[in-house]
């Protein structure tokens, strides 16, 4: 009271003093209780923290659209398809469309005059799945004969035996480390197995990136695979060898490409004495009686995509005449058989074949096996072909476990020895030149045509 009236409180003056009761208040509580005030405020950074951490995890395995893709053939987690190591990581070089290595992780490399010595230079600027930065300590390559020092931070030393010009190419095979970590867009958050095969694989894109999710299952045939797109298993089918009845099923979209790096190819079995395959003119007849093929036809053992290959070659193309001039000159019994051995995906091509055949006079039969042994007399397959045109393996006299058809020519070998030990470009391709021109003429296989491959996906 002010002179008998009543006290009267400014606005302002009532926010002053309800402000100075808050603060004494908080004051006192934050005296009694600091311990718990601290506590909760520690715990409450790190939740945040850790949510804005892990809510791209979070969206991605449970929010976002994912792929569901059926994988054909049995894998163990260090055999994973080339396709699938490669969004895991990176390998020290990469190879171009060509067969020509370029740079990846190692960002440079020199080579010793004598071939057998390689130093590469790693880039600094990357991470490894768990954070770690990437040093050369971290190439695990284990490859035979092959040294690996460690020649600085990001320097690495590797020895050879003996020169292998095609040594980058292998160096692209990709890095993956223990628990399948790695370089690549995607990371491994998820694997199931059976035994040492992969059933389930999961990977999610790296933080940042805009990428789909991935689910693999893996099935050991391909008609498992199409009856677990059929079931709603997966919703893509990725390097199918044909759709089957997936080609008329509704809402379903199906790409058909072609698998360069791969050659359907009939293989004669050289081993069996007085075999009518034995014979170079009886097989230049066959290759001038094969039928027409709808795919893209191959006419070398090295990928026309290649910077060896040599398009100067014998062509064996569909000509009746010519077959039957060399079957008549090489004056085939008329009791002679053929047996063109196969698998199931290729027995509509063996029986085209075999058609053919018989009509030039050869009489041909066809035989589906899941497995072969080396009684075979003509086998009807696939084979896949490295990036660079060293063919040695399959080729060369000496490499009986690969070198199906037990093929020898002096000339031959000559050109493989040399050619996986010459530096230079041009040098090179002159011997793989001659290589094919050689091998081709011999026919020691007839090259049909490069492998066509489906991608089979639901929407």
């Amino acid at each position: 009271m002010l002179g008998g009236l009543p006290e009267v409180l400014l606005p302002g003056m009532r926010l002053f003093r309800r402000g100075r009761f808050f603060y004494w208040l908080a004051r006192e509580l934050s005296y009694k209780y600091t311990l718990w005030l601290t506590f909760g405020f520690i715990v409450g950074l790190a939740a945040s923290i850790a949510f804005g951490r892990f809510l791209p995890l979070i969206v991605a395995t449970w929010f976002s659209p994912i792929d569901r893709i059926g994988v054909i053939g049995e894998f163990t987690p260090s055999t994973l398809p080339l396709p699938i190591q490669q969004e895991i990581s990176m390998g020290l070089t990469r190879i171009d469309p060509d067969g020509t290595p370029k740079p990846a992780l190692a960002s440079s490399w020199q080579v010793s005059e004598d071939g057998k010595t390689y130093f590469l230079g790693l880039r600094n600027d990357l991470v490894w799945h768990n954070g770690k930065p990437v040093e050369a300590t971290g190439v695990n390559y284990n490859i035979k004969n092959v040294m690996f020092q460690v020649d600085g931070p990001h320097r690495l030393k590797v020895t050879l035996e003996e020169p292998y010009s095609p040594f980058l190419t292998i160096l692209a095979k990709p890095i993956i480390q223990s628990g399948l970590g790695g370089l690549g867009p995607y990371k491994v958050v998820s694997i199931r197995l059976n035994g040492d095969k992969i059933q389930y694989l999961k990977l999610l894109p790296v933080s940042g990136s805009h990428l789909r999710p991935k689910e693999y299952r893996f099935y050991r045939t391909e008609a498992q695979a199409i009856t677990a797109y059929k079931i709603g298993d997966v919703d893509i089918l990725d390097d199918v060898s044909t759709p089957n009845e997936l080609a008329t099923w509704r809402n379903t979209q199906i790409t058909r490409g072609t698998r360069s790096g791969r050659i359907v190819a009939l293989f004669f079995n050289l081993r069996k004495e007085g075999d009518i395959v034995k014979e170079k003119p009886i097989r230049q007849a066959l290759g001038y009686g094969l039928p027409e093929f709808s795919e893209e036809r191959a006419y070398s053992p090295i990928a026309a995509t290649s910077w060896a290959y040599n398009d100067n070659v014998r062509r064996f193309t569909h000509d009746i005449s010519t077959a039957k001039r060399l079957l008549a000159n090489a004056q085939i019994a008329t009791s002679s058989a053929i047996t063109i051995t196969t698998f199931s995906q290729y027995v509509d091509t063996a029986q085209k074949i075999a058609d053919s055949w018989n009509a030039i006079g050869v009489k041909t039969t066809v035989k589906v096996e899941n497995a072969v042994n080396g009684s075979w007399q003509v086998l009807l397959s696939a084979q896949d072909i490295p990036p660079d045109p060293d063919q040695y393996p399959f080729w060369h006299s000496t490499q009986t476990a690969t070198n199906i058809t037990g093929y020898s020519n002096l000339k031959v070998d000559k050109l493989l020895e040399d050619g996986r030990k010459e530096f230079d470009r041009e040098k090179r391709e002159k011997i793989y030149a001659d290589f094919q021109r050689f091998l081709v003429e011999d026919a020691p296989a007839l090259f049909l045509y490069y492998a066509p491959s489906f991608t089979i996906k639901r929407g």
